[in-house]
């Protein structure tokens, strides 16, 4: 029974993509949801397909409705009144201040200028979960406003403790203040494995199937996917593969870069392309292995969805978190960017199901026991439970 009134939180995404961060807030709220008396509302600052998921679990706001943004009198009325993005913003976050909020929940670091406003203008208390490393925190922020401006934060999250060890050693960052919580996902659906066939993927009977996949982009290594090829053609010239990467079509600008070259190299027959799927465990399922060719990844859910269903995992060393959950028995680390070592790994996994079997196990058993919303989201839960003032906790309903 409910003696005081639940608290309220503001939770922020930095967009409504198909993609790791947004899904890993759904799932948590999901969570929330059906788990607490905790009052919430959503702040997206960009639209996305995603949009219809959150709005069925709250209140949610898209930044673009809130500024006029989006459409071109608004532009105009803007520029000539003067006025920036700035003023815009804040407009927009002091309405949003008005509705009582106890906390500002900021999804990936994106959100770290919206915290700053809630906290110094509307003295709101403020959690950011991080879910970037090195390169993409220095693409969005200067070391110097990251350094100020986290300090500003009541508390941090951080994915994966390579997160955690790049704000300390690199911003400067109180390790007390950030708490380590991985990413995440939902375990407890019912996985349909007979909607898409192997034909589907346009892969033949007998071939090993190498999974990868993502956004591509520098950072998720695509440009590595030939040399790989050729180096698998050059080692083992009588190995039967595709490699299937999951998360961009054919109509995909980098894709399209890839393909021109891959028929130079007269090896397109090799590559097969999937758009981004609302359940791509149905696609993973198909995966003999799955390798992570980032240069760089927080703790991608992809390699965690791929190790739930049994599939094991290769990645490159000094990559991010996905060692941490390799280091565990869950598959194979190369060398960075080391495409000979990668290859020699690949092989020897498609010439050993034994092997094949002990690291999808291994997998399987650390995402369901550790990595799991029913797992992860308790913890996180507690966290923003702490920084609500105790009249305003949420009662505990199901936990």
């Amino acid at each position: 029974m409910q003696t005081s009134s639940p608290g309220k939180v503001l939770f922020i995404s930095h967009e409504a993509s198909r993609s790791g961060a947004p899904i890993v807030l759904l799932h948590l709220l999901k969570w929330i949801k059906n788990n607490s008396g905790l009052q919430f509302e959503i702040l997206l600052l960009a639209d996305g397909p995603l949009k219809t998921d959150f709005e069925q679990l709250g209140k949610t706001f898209v930044l673009s409705d809130l500024v006029g943004q989006h459409t071109y009198p608004a532009r105009i009325r803007r520029k000539i009144l003067g006025k920036t993005l700035n003023d815009e913003y804040n407009k927009a976050a002091d309405y949003l201040s008005k509705r009582g909020y106890d906390l500002i929940y900021g999804n990936t670091i994106v959100s770290l200028p919206w915290l700053d406003i809630f906290k110094e203008q509307h003295a709101l208390k403020t959690l950011c979960c991080i879910h970037e490393l090195s390169y993409v925190l220095g693409h969005f922020f200067s070391k110097e406003y990251l350094e100020e401006n986290l300090k500003l934060v009541d508390s941090i999250i951080a994915v994966s403790n390579a997160v955690k060890e790049i704000l300390v050693n690199n911003y400067n960052v109180q390790s007390a203040k950030i708490q380590l919580q991985y990413e995440f996902i939902d375990t407890a659906g019912e996985i349909i494995t007979d909607r898409v066939k192997r034909q589907d993927l346009g892969v033949e009977t007998g071939a090993f199937i190498i999974g990868t996949g993502g956004t591509p982009e520098w950072r998720k290594v695509t440009d590595l996917l030939i040399p790989l090829t050729n180096k698998l053609l050059e080692l083992y010239p009588d190995f039967k593969f595709k490699i299937v990467w999951l998360g961009a079509g054919a109509e995909n600008g980098f894709v399209k870069q890839l393909l021109y070259d891959a028929q130079k190299c007269n090896i397109a027959d090799k590559f097969v392309f999937i758009d981004s799927k609302s359940i791509p465990l149905e696609y993973i399922n198909f995966f003999d292995v799955f390798v992570l060719l980032s240069r760089e990844d927080p703790f991608p859910l992809i390699a965690l969805e791929a190790a739930f269903l049994k599939k094991p995992i290769i990645a490159f060393e000094n990559s991010g978190g996905m060692p941490e959950l390799i280091n565990q028995g869950t598959g194979l680390l190369a060398p960075y960017l080391d495409i000979t070592i990668l290859a020699h790994q690949l092989y020897k996994l498609s010439s050993d199901k034994e092997l094949i079997k002990k690291l999808g196990e291994e997998g399987n058993k650390l995402v369901v026991s550790k990595y799991s919303t029913a797992v992860v989201s308790p913890g996180i839960f507690e966290i923003i439970n702490d920084l609500l003032e105790p009249a305003n906790k949420p009662i505990k309903q199901h936990i």
